[in-house]
């Protein structure tokens, strides 16, 4: 005999089960919201990251991915907490400071949708994931009730803040759909106004291309120098859009710290143990066995170094200087013109700066030091 029809309920205590704080329902397509991401694209805000611009019909359409889809399974879950910080100082966005989410938020998606089918509903009819997706996936936890849209672009919870990872299932299965969230911004405009490099140009506009959680993760190559004194001490993202947020108090996990916390939200090795020099100094083989499980590793290992020497000059810790001279020798370009940009902001006219560029051979990286040396600002 056909078993009978899943649930709703049935649905959402599936998923809470598997430890996700939110689950609603909703449509499968992002509505309203492609407008506005197509807008976005044609502006050019997206920067580097061409995957949006290649995507773009399924992004806007997801039936164009997975066909026959008609209702998305919203879920998100809590990741508030302490600040992530390096042992002796720089910064580390609060998603990125446990196991990398990619990995067990993933897990957890495949995982209800495997129960899903072992409670009827037909196999193939249902895909899903977090982050690497197809899908505007914010549009969608809005449409669901998973949050409201902030003024950053960034979904809150009423219930549990804004510190939330989130994943979704497309199904072809028709849902009720939940009603959408209580709660606005208001008149707050605390994110706009707290932004180090202005990248929330509007209340919902926010330029990719000035934003922390894109120029140290996402970017390739030389830092805008405008930018590397906003940068200030983040070496991976930046929280600071959410650390200001009324509704961040609304996060449970936000107090919890040490064994209190959930197992993937505790810190990584990585994060315990490495100093911004160690970052700076990062060979190949140490990233490659260290790093793997944590999402820092999508900023690159030339990214994270280049990100290591703007913190350090911003840091004005004239300690770190005998790593930063080390550097001016590196084999990569982009650390050695970063390495004399931080030599630059602590002194000037340190004499490894004269040697580097007597010996420098790459165009951009002699004029990074010729900056460093002429105190232009930047």
């Amino acid at each position: 005999m056909p078993r009978p029809p899943l649930s709703p309920d049935s649905i959402r205590e599936l998923a809470t089960e598997l430890g996700f704080e939110l689950v609603r329902f909703g449509p499968a397509d992002p509505g309203e919201h492609a407008g506005h991401f197509l807008r976005w694209l044609e502006a050019g805000r997206h920067g580097e990251m061409a995957y949006l611009h290649n995507n773009r019909e399924r992004l806007v359409a997801p039936d164009r991915w997975r066909a026959g889809v008609k209702s998305t399974i919203a879920v998100a879950a809590d990741y508030g907490g302490p600040p992530g910080e390096l042992p002796g100082g720089g910064r580390i966005a609060r998603y990125a400071v446990g196991r990398d989410y990619h990995r067990w938020l993933g897990k957890r998606v495949k995982k209800l949708r495997s129960r899903l089918e072992d409670a009827g509903v037909p196999r193939g009819t249902m895909n899903g994931g977090t982050d690497a997706l197809p899908v505007l996936e914010r549009a969608l936890a809005v449409r669901a009730g998973i949050g409201f849209l902030a003024k950053s672009s960034m979904v809150i919870s009423p219930d549990r803040g804004p510190y939330l990872l989130l994943g979704e299932l497309l199904t072809g299965l028709e849902l009720p759909p939940d009603p959408p969230a209580t709660g606005t911004c208001g008149t707050c405009t605390a994110c706009l106004d707290a932004c180090p490099t202005g990248a929330i140009t509007a209340p919902f506009e926010v330029d990719a291309r000035r934003c922390l959680s894109y120029t140290t993760i996402e970017h390739r190559g030389f830092f805008a120098p405008e930018l590397r004194a906003a940068q200030g001490d983040w070496v991976f993202g930046c929280d600071i859009c959410l650390e200001v947020c009324p509704f961040t108090k609304h996060s449970q996990n936000r107090t919890r710290t040490g064994d209190a916390r959930p197992q993937d939200l505790q810190p990584h090795r990585v994060v315990e143990t490495y100093t911004l020099v160690d970052l700076l100094e990062l060979d190949e083989a140490r990233y490659d066995a260290e790093f793997t499980g944590t999402a820092m590793r999508r900023a690159t290992r030339s990214g994270l170094r280049r990100n290591a020497a703007i913190v350090l000059g911003n840091r004005g810790d004239d300690a770190a200087l005998p790593g930063l001279e080390r550097a001016l020798s590196d084999a990569d370009p982009v650390v050695r013109g970063h390495a004399a940009w931080a030599i630059g902001q602590l002194d000037r006219r340190h004499p490894a700066l004269a040697g580097a560029l007597a010996r420098e051979t790459d165009a951009q990286v002699r004029s990074e030091i010729a900056n460093a040396q002429a105190d232009t600002g930047q």
